[in-house]
């Protein structure tokens, strides 16, 4: 990363939850000729940008598709990035004049909204999917661009989950700073600041340790609401303007802190599903045996390794549920349609409705204008 690119990062990293737009086309990266690589992705700033730097000393062409600005999961899941999409940039690039093979690369996170076969139908070209981070890019280039299953796993690091936490707390802290700061002094407005981003900091640096979706989600997330307005009542004291109204602002700042993660902190991270989305209804994926033919599709695309092939049997088999975030690639890939989604309530979504829908902030499906 480029000195002078760190403040565009650290916007874009506060306000990822937000669309950032980057240019659009095909770019190269080092010096490709017309046998190097072809890379899709959307046009979020902050991934172009770090596309960019995991490829340096590469030589690959980068097509950036426009996905209105936010990032391949988002924007595929939100019905922003399609294979229509795709195929549109593809014959405005010129791309079949631009290269001499007849294959893209498409990012794993994109198959909750592309289907890769219809990109080959109206193309030509033959897709194959990325591993599921940016940072396993180069060893699956420099292998061939294979994938090992390993590589498909959604892994959530720590520095990430503290990039995580910085959307949530970034906001807050330009809305709630400056009221604590003329209502009651910098010494309190800095206090509560910081016990909000130590209360939030923590949390998803413990995150592996407990389920944000668990009967104790309440509890432990107010638990972490009074930790943060300890830490900040305790930096106030030891400032010495330890009074009651400051006191009183920095627990309710990190009330409020606390009263947002609860709105769905567990949409926000590629472990969970989002409980806007699933509510008191939660789904499990469901597989249709009779309809298998062992393809493997599914599995290729799945983020949390739900899904595993039967080798002597020819089937997939679904081992571990729990593990389902709900994201759909799964049933958008199937080529027969055989895994669904059943809901608490006894109701079902299939592939085609999966596929010409998509869920809403909200958690309400909404039609595909194509």
């Amino acid at each position: 990363m480029k000195l002078l690119d760190f403040p565009a990062y650290l916007r874009d990293t506060a306000f990822r939850l937000l669309p950032h737009r980057a240019r659009t086309g095909l770019f190269p990266i080092g010096d490709p000729g017309p046998g190097a690589p072809v890379l899709v992705t959307g046009n979020f700033t902050l991934t172009v940008r770090r596309l960019r730097d995991v490829l340096a000393g590469q030589a690959a062409w980068l097509l950036v598709v426009n996905s209105k600005g936010f990032n391949v999961w988002c924007a595929a899941g939100g019905g922003h990035l399609t294979h229509h999409d795709i195929i549109s940039a593809m014959r405005v690039a010129h791309l079949a004049d631009k290269v001499s093979h007849r294959e893209v690369i498409l990012p794993q996170l994109a198959a909750t909204g592309v289907e890769r076969r219809a990109i080959t139908t109206a193309t030509g070209f033959e897709t194959r999917w990325g591993p599921a981070r940016l940072e396993d890019l180069p060893a699956f280039l420099g292998r061939g661009s294979r994938v090992f299953n390993a590589e498909r796993f959604m892994r959530f690091p720590g520095w990430e989950r503290q990039e995580m936490a910085a959307i949530w707390y970034a906001p807050a802290l330009i809305l709630l700073t400056p009221i604590l700061w003329f209502a009651l002094g910098p010494a309190a407005a800095l206090a509560g600041s910081a016990g909000l981003v130590v209360m939030v900091a923590t949390l998803f640096a413990m995150l592996p340790r407990f389920n944000p979706l668990g009967r104790w989600r309440l509890p432990i997330l107010l638990g972490f609401g009074l930790f943060g307005a300890l830490a900040g009542w305790g930096l106030l004291a030891a400032s010495g303007g330890a009074t009651l109204w400051p006191l009183i602002a920095i627990g309710t700042t990190n009330l409020i802190g606390t009263g947002l993660l609860f709105m769905d902190l567990s949409g926000t991270t590629p472990w969970y599903p989002s409980v806007v989305n699933t509510g008191a209804n939660p789904a499990t994926i469901t597989l249709n045996e009779a309809r298998c033919n062992g393809s493997g599709d599914c599995v290729m695309v799945c983020p949390r390794q739900v899904l595993k092939m039967n080798g002597r049997r020819r089937k997939v088999e679904i081992r571990e549920p729990a593990q389902c975030i709900q994201c759909g690639a799964c049933i958008v890939q199937c080529p027969r349609d055989a895994l669904l989604f059943r809901y608490a309530d006894g109701s079902t979504v299939e592939a085609p409705t999966i596929r010409n829908t998509r869920l809403n902030l909200l958690g309400k499906r909404r039609t595909l204008h194509r």
